[in-house]
């Protein structure tokens, strides 16, 4: 608080008002409202830079002082999540058309991505195998582990058909020595874009240059109870669409399912379990109507 009050008398702002929401300090002053928020990382203003250079102009224009990032504060019009995700996914496509390039990569840094990930199948495997033969000892089972043994199978194959769609990704990135790379957001979620005159994405503290598939699989996985994955992939794909190996990578990344995090509350231990079982349902809806539609 020491440190706000130091911005606040730095730049004069003569607050009116002041709440907080979250992290988010907004402080209501003669001039207009701003929003403060503790700085996480120092080549944020490279990144707005590069960005509007880029001619993405869908973010808000950051001053970084030495402890904040102070933005302007944008009143948020009243908006559907579905319209909000579909805005969300039109913002990513565009992002990533406007930021695209090659990088070169080495058959040894494949080699070993391919390797961790084929470990990560693995481990999960063994995970979830290790709580099948504990729960089997059960004379009774709760509601959680019920849920859980009853639909293993669905689990399992959902491990089989990842290991299956890295090893199509390995065989044909192995012969290639270049990938396609974009400026990822790394973190968008619903709660981070804000829709008014016009839309911004806010919050690039994770920003970074990797696959375009990342900004797809992190929106998918966090958000997957609230979206409908099939038609925002739709509307994707039509404005950016992804190269076969960038497919495959990111049906093997999406089918890998987080591990399962009990409590001493049953009842959110069976709402994990379900929305496990919900999460998996809804991606292997959405490769298989993916591979139906495009007959492959």
């Amino acid at each position: 608080m020491n440190e706000l009050k130091k911005i606040i008398k730095k730049y004069g702002f003569n607050v009116k008002k002041y709440r907080k929401n979250g992290k988010i300090h907004i402080i209501s002053t003669d001039n207009g409202t701003y929003c403060l928020k503790k700085k996480q990382r120092d080549d944020l203003d490279k990144i707005m830079s590069y960005l509007k250079a880029k001619q993405f102009n869908n973010v808000l224009n950051v001053n970084q002082d030495d402890e904040y990032e102070i933005t302007n504060y944008i009143e948020e019009l009243p908006v559907l999540n579905e319209d909000k995700a579909m805005e969300a996914i039109y913002l990513m496509s565009m992002l990533h058309n406007k930021t695209t390039f090659y990088k070169s990569i080495s058959l040894d840094d494949v080699k070993c991505f391919y390797e961790n990930q084929v470990d990560k199948i693995i481990e999960l495997k063994s995970y979830f195998d290790n709580l099948c033969y504990i729960y089997d000892s059960d004379l009774f089972l709760s509601p959680s582990r019920y849920l859980f043994i009853r639909n293993i199978s669905f689990l399992f194959n959902a491990l089989d058909y990842s290991k299956l769609y890295i090893n199509k990704w390995y065989d044909i990135v192995k012969n290639k020595n270049n990938k396609r790379v974009v400026m990822n957001h790394n973190n968008l979620d619903l709660s981070h874009i804000i829709m008014s005159n016009n839309s911004y994405l806010l919050n690039w503290n994770k920003a970074t240059i990797d696959s375009p598939i990342m900004d797809l699989y992190n929106f998918f996985k966090n958000n997957f109870l609230h979206i409908n994955i099939n038609s925002l992939f739709s509307v994707y794909n039509s404005k950016y669409q992804l190269l076969q190996e960038e497919l495959f990578l990111l049906f093997s990344l999406l089918l890998l399912p987080n591990k399962i995090e009990f409590s001493s509350s049953e009842i959110n231990n069976t709402k994990e379990v379900y929305d496990l079982y919900k999460y998996l349902s809804n991606i292997m809806d959405f490769i298989s109507e993916y591979n139906v539609k495009y007959n492959k």
